[in-house]
């Protein structure tokens, strides 16, 4: 069942699957080779993770994203990170930030020419997930599973990078790093309510761009 998840949260994410797309339990069992049975489960998995809606008359089909939608993710995501980083900060040991650390430099070591929003999003996510897990928090790592793939649809929202996107975002990551290694509480959070701050005003600016209208609409 996990494979049959993870082909149709990929399509979702990849945009091979677009947002309103309606999911026919018939089709996507042939497009898989798999009965109706695991995709009847995968897409109530892909319905608790957000990405998938249903509707009484309408059935399952690919979430859309709404400013409401928006403000409740980063509201959501902001109170989890804050947690995570104030419980790492407490509980991290070296081996919780070597893989961190690795994800900065796999990232610096990457050719700039083969970084594109999606690998950006994935190190984004890679190190993220990395963090909770540093957090020694095994309830708050399940609820941030739950909106994972939420912020990987936002962080997919655009193609382009800002030509300064791939020194800050490391610059930006780093720093965490080296506020949890401190073990500095209150730099920590004061960096990760930034971090994500950012990340939501950068998302709301695309949101009103793609739309048409300013953003002091």
């Amino acid at each position: 069942m996990d494979d049959v998840v993870d082909a149709i949260r990929e399509a979702i994410l990849s945009g091979k699957l677009a947002a309103g797309t309606r999911l026919i339990e018939d089709d996507l069992a042939q497009m898989l080779d798999v009965s109706r049975g695991p995709i009847r489960q995968a897409l109530f998995k892909l319905q608790q993770e957000g990405l998938v809606v249903h509707e009484t008359h309408r059935g399952a089909t690919v979430a859309t994203t709404s400013p409401d939608d928006v403000a409740e993710i980063y509201s959501l995501r902001t109170a989890l990170e804050r947690l995570a980083i104030e419980q790492a900060c407490k509980k991290a040991t070296a081996s919780d930030l070597a893989p961190l650390e690795a994800i900065l430099l796999l990232f610096q070591s990457t050719p700039r020419e083969n970084i594109t929003r999606k690998k950006v999003a994935e190190f984004d996510i890679d190190f993220h997930d990395a963090l909770f897990r540093a957090a020694h928090h095994r309830r708050l790592y399940r609820a941030w599973e739950g909106l994972r793939s939420q912020v990987m649809v936002f962080l997919l929202l655009r193609d382009a990078l800002p030509d300064d996107y791939l020194d800050s975002w490391h610059r930006d990551h780093a720093n965490l790093v080296a506020t949890v290694r401190a073990g500095d509480v209150a730099a920590a959070t004061a960096a990760i309510e930034e971090h994500i701050g950012g990340a939501h005003a950068r998302l709301l600016v695309m949101l009103a761009k793609d739309s048409g209208h300013s953003t002091t609409d």
